[in-house]
């Protein structure tokens, strides 16, 4: 009986601290905890792009400057309990977007499941860097939040390399972050520009990425927010509820023993 008395009293302690620690949860919102998207099964990769709540400018031609901020940005955010880590989704003039991020056949989606580039099968390039690949655009935060207008700085070309043209007279120029330039074309001088994507809701091949030359190039010293990407992320296989039951009744179990043995 006294067992039977004391299991009691451990079993009514457990579940109010649950009760607290769930509250308390709700109360005080760790970091995102990302899920898998429905549809993948056990073993099936995947990466989450987001784009930053907040913005900065491109004026470093650093590209760990653009990853300490995207991973900033992402507050500590988890897959299965883990820190993930995330990249900046850009170019410098000495490092290309599609290098930086790897090159994985994996597909990508958005935190909240909607998938953005499919899984083609092509090893070459990673499905983000081709326009027909895409099925929509990168417009949310971690958090949900949409973004369906401005720009983001990439100073990449559509095809995941560091955007470049062929100025007449000027040779090639090349407008990645952080980029030193001084070039008038058709009437236009571009001082210390870089190239940009744009954020909508429309499916527009390369836009989301990369404006182009006239419409693309931004002064570096203006803020913009930026893409972050995860690294790969692998489906793990779900406990099968028997198995979270016996785990769960384990531990009452060794609490409930070591309870009682404190007490005699």
């Amino acid at each position: 009986m006294i067992l039977a008395s004391q299991f009691k009293r451990f079993f009514r302690a457990a579940l109010l601290s649950t009760v607290a620690l769930a509250w308390q949860g709700s109360a005080f919102a760790g970091p995102i905890a990302i899920q898998a998207p429905t549809g993948l099964h056990a073993g099936d990769q995947f990466r989450i792009i987001y784009v930053t709540p907040d913005k900065i400018s491109a004026v470093s031609t650093d590209i760990t400057t653009y990853d300490n901020f995207v991973n900033t940005e992402a507050a500590g955010a988890t897959y299965n309990g883990q820190t993930i880590h995330w990249s900046a989704v850009g170019s410098t003039n000495a490092v290309d977007a599609k290098s930086h991020i790897g090159i994985t056949n994996t597909a990508v989606y958005m935190a909240n499941g909607t998938e953005v580039a499919v899984s083609d099968g092509n090893t070459v390039a990673n499905s983000l860097w081709y326009g027909g690949d895409l099925v929509a655009q990168p417009t949310q935060d971690l958090a949900g939040n949409s973004y369906t207008s401005g720009f983001v700085w990439t100073g990449t070309s559509g095809i995941g390399t560091t955007y470049n043209t062929n100025v007449v007279g000027q040779g090639t120029v090349y407008w990645g972050l952080g980029a030193t330039n001084n070039v008038t074309e058709n009437g236009v001088t571009y001082i210390d520009n870089v190239e940009v994507g744009n954020l909508h809701t429309t499916v527009g091949g390369y836009d989301w990425i990369s404006l182009g030359f006239a419409n693309g190039l931004e002064p570096k010293s203006l803020t913009y927010q930026v893409y972050g990407i995860s690294d790969v992320l692998t489906v793990l296989p779900v406990p099968e509820p028997s198995t979270l039951l016996i785990s769960g009744l384990g531990v009452l179990a060794i609490g409930v023993a070591q309870r009682f043995r404190k007490k005699n």
